[in-house]
C-alpha cells in the first residue's frame, strides 16, 4: 500500500472520530450548563432532570475519552508514517 493512501485511509479515520467526539462535546457542554446555569430554569425541560444531566455528563465525556484516544492514536500512526518517508 503506498504511503499516500495511508495517510488518506487515516485522515478518514480523524474525520470519523472528530465526528464523533463533536456531539459527545455539546451533550457535556449542555450538561455543564444544566447543572451550574439553569436554576431549573433551562431552555429543554428535560434539562431541568438531575438524572438526565448526570446521565449527559457519562455519556458527553465517555464520546469525548473515546474520540481523543481515537485521534491521538490515528495522529500518532500517521506522523510514524510520515517520519518514515
Amino acid at each position: 500500500m503506498k504511503i499516500d493512501q495511508q495517510i488518506k485511509e487515516i485522515d478518514q479515520k480523524i474525520l470519523v472520530a472528530r465526528l464523533v467526539d463533536t456531539p459527545g462535546t455539546i451533550i457535556f457542554l449542555l450538561a455543564i450548563y444544566a447543572k451550574f446555569y439553569t436554576n431549573g430554569d433551562a431552555f429543554l425541560a428535560v434539562l431541568n432532570s438531575t438524572q438526565v444531566v448526570n446521565s449527559m455528563f457519562v455519556v458527553g465525556a465517555v464520546l469525548m475519552a473515546w474520540g481523543g484516544v481515537k485521534i491521538f492514536k490515528l495522529r500518532r500512526e500517521r506522523n510514524r508514517i510520515m517520519k518514515g518517508l
